[in-house]
């Protein structure tokens, strides 16, 4: 905001609406409040706000493509702006990355600025030189950002490296996850369920539930509704609807939200999942006036649920989990579990469908023929149709690589068995070599 107009700034308001509107609020949040020190660098360097000095120069994005390094020196200097001169205090590693990440938010806004004014609307340039001028200058932007991208790249290298195991769950895993959530009843009492009621081990357990066979994200499953479930034409089947909301009665002071536009998604619901919700609703589920939210707290206020006590029941599941199970967190395997969060179920969902999904499609491609190189499957060909399904049904976008990362159990078991048949096939080429080999030492041992 302009402080003496009382109004928005132009150019970063265009890039919140065409850009930002479909983000998360926390990553509305954190990109505008760098375009915001960057408006507060241009202002101490320059005298005049960014927005006067863009539309001063004919819409020229490259007026601040050159200020990259000057406003990463800004911001290492504690928001002052000394042309050439780095202070000697000494600033945190992460404070460095913290500021790195700052400059690559604004890089981002450069980006919009190339896409929207280095257009006909702006200039009177043919549609070629255009092109020309635009791709001049996201090259620019590109080499820009790959130099603050190695200034972060050692913070998730390291990460990487450090943390033992995978972040999603086995087979195995799921099954003893399961042994802990199911609800007590008056038949069976369950002994690891960390919950005392009844009501609450019932919400608690279908909350995990859908997590997994979902791969709903936390602010997804606190934003659905009763009206979220909705019949077929036929009503033989129930889909679960995910979208934003228009609630007049919000009291979570962090409101959840859809991460992006490809968020809004239908899903089919499990006929089973449909029984629980139903179940739920009808029977457990607190009765308020005030709002439609699926899940809420458990005091009278049935106030809807919130992040914290989502992370909540997580973090007394996972007690339950690392001391009843603690060979899945032990550093010895290398398949073990980092940590049971409510994160870990969107990796398992990913891990688990992503196989069921890749398993069906290569049976598939092997009756039909099809995905056949030279006379043999290609199977990074029917990775990457299930990675296209595993988008839509997770809500990414078309071009995301999430799927990547949040499939990497998988997609480790696929390349260490690729790899394994391969040495296998080898080993058989050298047979001879290797049977001499080990009559030798066999001997040498006995």
């Amino acid at each position: 905001m302009d402080l003496e107009t009382s109004l928005p700034l132009l150019y970063p308001l265009r890039y919140h609406i065409d850009h930002l509107a479909f983000r998360s609020l926390s990553t509305q949040s954190a990109s505008l409040q760098s375009v915001k020190f960057f408006y507060e660098f241009w202002r101490q360097k320059y005298g005049v706000s960014f927005c006067y000095s863009f539309y001063s120069s004919d819409h020229n994005p490259d007026i601040a493509v050159g200020e990259m390094p000057a406003f990463w020196m800004y911001l290492e200097n504690g928001h002052n702006v000394q042309s050439n001169v780095l202070s000697l205090t000494r600033v945190t590693k992460a404070n460095s990355l913290t500021h790195t990440v700052r400059v690559r938010a604004v890089i981002h806004f450069i980006s919009f600025l190339i896409n929207t004014y280095i257009s006909p609307a702006y200039r009177d340039d043919s549609p070629k030189a255009l092109s020309l001028l635009a791709s001049r200058l996201h090259t620019r932007l590109q080499l820009c950002r790959e130099n603050y991208r190695t200034l972060t790249s050692n913070k998730f290298s390291q990460h990487s490296h450090s943390s033992q195991g995978f972040q999603s769950l086995s087979g195995a895993m799921v099954l003893s996850l399961y042994g802990i959530i199911t609800p007590s009843s008056a038949q069976k009492h369950n002994p690891l369920n960390p919950f005392p009621s009844g009501h609450l081990q019932f919400r608690n357990f279908l909350i995990i539930r859908l997590l997994l066979n979902y791969g709903l994200r936390t602010g997804e499953i606190l934003l659905l509704e009763c009206s979220s479930i909705k019949p077929n034409l036929k009503g033989d089947k129930f889909s679960l609807i995910v979208t934003t909301v228009d609630e007049a009665y919000e009291p979570r002071k962090n409101a959840p939200s859809l991460k992006n536009a490809w968020a809004n998604r239908v899903l089919e619901l499990d006929k089973q999942d449909y029984i629980f919700l139903s179940i739920y609703i009808a029977k457990l589920r607190p009765k308020t006036d005030k709002h439609d939210f699926i899940f809420t707290s458990s005091q009278q206020s049935a106030k809807p649920l919130s992040y914290t006590s989502v992370h909540s029941i997580f973090s007394k599941v996972d007690k339950v989990f690392t001391n009843q199970y603690p060979e899945y967190k032990s550093p010895l395997y290398s398949d073990s579990l980092q940590r049971l969060t409510p994160h870990t179920t969107r990796h398992t969902w990913a891990f688990l469908t992503l196989q069921k999904i890749w398993h069906s499609k290569y049976l598939k491609s092997q009756q039909n023929k099809t995905h056949f190189v030279a006379g043999v499957p290609s199977l990074s060909g029917i990775m990457e149709e299930a990675k296209d399904e595993l988008r839509l049904m997770g809500g990414w976008s078309p071009t995301s690589q999430m799927p990547d990362l949040y499939a990497k159990r998988f997609l480790s078991e696929q390349a260490n068995t690729a790899n394994v048949q391969r040495i296998i096939q080898d080993n058989a080429a050298l047979h001879n070599t290797l049977d001499t080999i080990m009559d030798r030492y066999t001997d040498d041992i006995i």
